[in-house]
């Protein structure tokens, strides 16, 4: 490793299960407000969610390798990758989502969904990159 940017930029496999598992809770919470918004109780509350956000989820994971959102960056370069590779996956999980229901979903759902899931990836993403920034330089 002989430079700080390429040191900076590779995660080790904890790291990245770290990172992916964190993007996993945003789905998760982002699917658990939008129950909670509407009203929706269920006796498994934590399985609807998962229901709920399983194909954003997916979406992600499937468009994230490409993106280059899967290595370590600054915090404001992450959240830019972050948030372009939201723009595309958001796509992805809709069209997911329609087979999982068997219709489409209207705009203001994937408007809210974008909105909310952006929201989330800033903090989590800004905040895990910020974090593993003041690691590697201490």
């Amino acid at each position: 490793m002989e430079t700080t940017k390429h040191r900076f930029s590779e995660l080790s496999w904890p790291q990245l299960g770290l990172l992916i598992g964190g993007d996993g809770l945003v789905f998760i919470i982002f699917a658990l407000l939008g129950r909670s918004s509407h009203g929706l109780s269920d006796e498994q509350p934590l399985l609807a969610a998962v229901r709920v956000a399983w194909p954003f989820f997916v979406g992600w994971l499937l468009v994230a390798p490409w993106t280059g959102v899967l290595r370590q960056h600054p915090p404001l370069r992450m959240i830019g990758l972050s948030l372009g590779t939201w723009l595309v996956a958001l796509p992805v999980g809709l069209l997911l989502r329609w087979f999982q229901l068997g219709r489409s979903s209207p705009f203001s759902f994937a408007l809210v969904t974008f909105l909310t899931v952006a929201a989330l990836l800033i903090i989590w993403r800004g905040g895990y990159s910020w974090w593993m920034m003041r690691r590697t330089t201490s």
